[in-house]
């Protein structure tokens, strides 16, 4: 049962903590953490990277002249906050024999501070304290100013660097630590999916070579952590994510994600001490998004421990929160079911589902392709979840269907009720169902994902049957 209920929360809100696409917030995200104490950690500590004082002392037994005068100035500017005018201080070094060090620097300059990435091609950089709020600018009428690095030059350049490492096992290494950083966030923030894809691969495999090597910094410790709790277990990521708080990497999303592990280890105490701390830090920071998904954590919590009326609390806030939390809203329904039974359940889940598919709103074609995320969504969660659950989103999906007005909506209805219908085993249904959301889709304006395309579903279902 812990497997089952982690996976509904841990993949509709830690699956956006472990991708590295904090970009907007202060202080969350991959990199740009909150500092804790600072401690003496063999890669160097959360706040010493800030001025790239690990970098620098690594650097002082490889290179010197320009480029170590280079960086030593440029972290009296980063002191100062002034990050755009520390890159312009680098790339008047990058012509000389350290041109390999400034590389790295400036791409670790550039991911810890960068406040804007335009379409994925380039970062904006401050040149004042802040605090800044990250973001991303996919307008095509952006321009890309001067000043504006380029993320492609930053990691053709410690692509150099990794190649002259070959013969320099210390600059190899810095060279990884930078590109993780700078493909952690040019998989949040692509130019398009294929490059984004390409990112996610080059900072798994370093992150796997330096963890191997015992050269992961408090950042990317935490996300080899993530790396784990997606592939492996929450007991392997837990490791590094207490090493990622001991080098002073201090985002509330380590305490959140600590509380995650302890939850699936039965730590249900432990878990509700760390999930409340991480609300706390995240309410300070006015993240509402991460908000929510702590609150849908500790419903999880107080519903394995039996403690219904608080579990109904915490997820039903998630939902006020981010109204199109599908897990939240499946712990709504299983805290009704427990409380009043499963029919109960379902009306009570019907209800959520007018929300979620927007019940006050005309429909434009964005609206209505967010809709069929959102069911989809909560679909994948129930189809994951124990056998009754499924059977409950089934009946709130068809409760009351002739209520509903819309074409559009009583089709995404039915088809997603077909689709858990063939988990339930139930194929005559399904088929129906899914006809009917055909018939249904044939009166409505909207074009039709094919992910959602009752024809293409019933032609799978066939193909299925005849094996």
């Amino acid at each position: 049962m812990h497997s089952s209920r982690l996976s509904r929360f841990a993949r509709v809100g830690l699956a956006a903590l472990l991708s590295c696409a904090g970009l907007s917030g202060v202080g969350t995200g991959c990199v740009r953490a909150g500092m804790g104490q600072q401690a003496e950690v063999p890669m160097g500590s959360w706040p010493a990277w800030q001025d790239l004082t690990p970098l620098i002392e690594v650097a002082k037994a490889h290179t010197d002249g320009p480029a170590l005068e280079a960086m030593q100035q440029a972290r009296e500017l980063l002191r100062e906050g002034k990050a755009f005018s520390a890159d312009k201080l680098l790339a008047a070094a990058a012509s000389s024999s350290g041109r390999h060090w400034i590389a790295i620097a400036r791409a670790d300059v550039a991911a810890m501070y960068f406040t804007t990435c335009i379409r994925g091609v380039a970062w904006r950089l401050p040149d004042d304290p802040g605090p800044h709020q990250r973001s991303v600018d996919y307008d095509p009428s952006t321009k890309v100013a001067p000043g504006d690095l380029s993320v492609e030059a930053l990691l053709t350049n410690l692509d150099d660097a990794i190649e002259a490492g070959k013969s320099s096992p210390a600059l190899a290494t810095q060279a990884r630590i930078a590109r993780v950083r700078v493909t952690g966030f040019a998989a949040s923030c692509p130019p398009n999916p294929e490059v984004g894809k390409r990112a996610s691969l080059i900072m798994n495999s370093d992150l796997a070579a330096l963890a191997a090597e015992q050269h992961l910094p408090p950042d990317l410790a935490y996300m080899w952590a993530g790396v784990q709790m997606q592939t492996y277990s929450g007991a392997a990521a837990r490791p590094f994510l207490q090493r990622a708080l001991e080098g002073g990497f201090d985002d509330p999303s380590v305490g959140y994600m600590l509380a995650a592990i302890a939850y699936e280890q039965g730590e249900l105490e432990e878990a509700e001490r760390l999930a409340s701390e991480a609300a706390t830090r995240y309410a300070e920071l006015g993240d509402l998004s991460q908000r929510a998904q702590v609150s849908a954590l500790r419903g999880e919590i107080a519903l394995l421990a039996k403690r219904f009326d608080a579990a109904a609390k915490h997820f039903e806030l998630a939902v006020k929160l981010l109204p199109n939390h599908t897990g939240a809203m499946l712990g709504v329904a299983e805290v009704e079911r427990e409380r009043n039974g499963a029919i109960s359940a379902s009306e009570r889940l019907t209800q959520l589902i007018r929300g979620l598919t927007l019940q006050d709103q005309e429909l434009d074609e964005l609206l209505a392709l967010q809709i069929v995320d959102d069911l989809e969504s909560l679909v994948i969660i129930a189809n994951q979840d124990e056998i009754q659950i499924a059977q409950i989103t089934r009946d709130a999906l068809l409760f009351e269907i002739d209520l509903e007005e819309d074409p559009f909506r009583r089709g995404l209805r039915y088809f997603y009720a077909a689709a858990l219908e063939v988990r339930l085993g139930d194929y005559d249904s399904a088929r129906g169902h899914a006809a009917t959301a055909g018939m249904e889709f044939d009166e409505t304006w909207v074009p039709i994902p094919a992910k959602a395309d009752p024809r293409a579903f019933l032609d799978r279902l066939a193909e299925a049957s005849a094996g």
